[in-house]
């Protein structure tokens, strides 16, 4: 795994791709609950649990509206959708409260920005969670798409290649950045460069099944890294 010492960009970066929670913003979503919340829904609709075993809980919504179209047809499917949505929805506001910005993020955007550097943000959050936590933190984006915004969401590189298109830019001049396995993940797959943002309380080995390019602890040490090449 690279370190903020060794690591150096293989060329120009043109547009930094960011996660939301956990990169960008601090929040307090329960998502033990959330999960708990989305599981109730799925059994309440005939969902055998085996069904949904080990998946995130976004995977889980989904691979149970698929069980319920091919069961009971698009009608039940789309009701289940609309359970689970407003389930995921709850927990998200909810964890809002005393939600602020991640140390540095504000300095970062700006910074980046002002270089001529496009960014976006890609996140599994919904739409209203999303707008109300950047209203509330202060922060802003050209370029916002959520789970809402999307069919395929992280880990899948079509998230990230949906929101490159928006910025005009390819992945061979991209980095993905987010404090999940998944946005590496999603950025390795969408043939970008990638760096892990290690949040307090991780281990340092976190992100090491993944080898992003980049590790920092904070935002503020990715900026040499992204204007490098500039």
């Amino acid at each position: 795994m690279n370190t903020e010492a060794t690591a150096r960009p293989s060329g120009r970066v043109s547009a930094v791709l960011f996660d939301l929670d956990g990169t960008l913003v601090l929040t307090h979503i329960d998502f033990v609950a959330m999960r708990a919340a989305v599981q109730e829904v799925i059994a309440a609709a005939g969902v055998p649990a085996e069904v949904v075993k080990g998946l995130d809980i976004l995977t889980m919504a989904t691979r149970a509206v698929e069980f319920v179209r091919a069961r009971d047809g698009e009608a039940a499917s789309q009701e289940l959708i609309a359970r689970a949505e407003d389930a995921m929805v709850e927990a998200e506001m909810l964890g809002l409260e005393g939600a602020g910005a991640a140390p540095f993020a504000a300095e970062v955007l700006e910074t980046l920005s002002a270089k001529g550097v496009g960014v976006a943000i890609v996140t599994r959050n919904c739409r209203r969670a999303t707008e109300a936590v950047l209203a509330r933190t202060g922060l802003a984006c050209p370029v916002i798409l959520t789970r809402d915004d999307v069919v395929r969401y992280k880990p899948d590189p079509a998230h990230l290649l949906a929101a490159l298109e928006c910025l005009g830019a390819t992945p061979e001049v991209a980095v993905m950045v987010g404090d999940h396995l998944m946005d590496i993940q999603a950025g390795r797959a969408a043939g970008m460069r990638t760096i892990g943002v290690l949040t307090p309380g991780r281990p340092d080995d976190y992100f090491a099944s993944e080898n992003p390019d980049l590790v920092v602890k904070d935002l503020r040490s990715l900026l040499s890294f992204v204007l490098g090449g500039l």
